[in-house]
């Protein structure tokens, strides 16, 4: 099973979101967390740690796991964080991004098991 791991990043209540360029038919239009596959022999920590670095050029410590699950072929990781630096936007594969609160973030066409991802961070009162 492939490892893909993201970062949830939080400012001011409000959530990260990247949109991806359509250059995938791999759920076009849709929006999802910084992050992506691992490469072979990389733990989930190293993984989001290098694509959040190339996605948005932030470093990153992962500090909990908010959510593991699966997506078909898929083993899936949720990190929040601590981070430092500004974000630089790959723009080769993103095509925008966004803070959204609670209820923007629920009305859009998330990836994955990004619902249940606000959902949680709704509960525990983060956004």
């Amino acid at each position: 099973m492939t490892i893909a791991s993201s970062w949830i990043i939080i400012k001011d209540r409000k959530i990260l979101l990247i949109k991806r360029w359509n250059y995938t038919t791999f759920f076009p239009d849709h929006r999802w967390c910084p992050g992506g596959r691992a490469e072979a022999e990389e733990t989930p920590e190293e993984n989001v740690i290098r694509e959040v670095k190339e996605e948005v050029n932030l470093d990153f410590e992962p500090t909990e796991l908010i959510k593991k699950g699966t997506h078909k072929d898929r083993e899936l990781f949720r990190f929040l964080w601590n981070r430092s630096g500004n974000i630089e936007i790959q723009n080769e594969e993103i095509a925008e991004y966004g803070w959204f609160n609670y209820e923007e973030a629920s009305k859009l066409n998330l990836s994955f098991d990004y619902r249940d991802v606000i959902e949680i961070l709704h509960k525990r009162n983060i956004i």
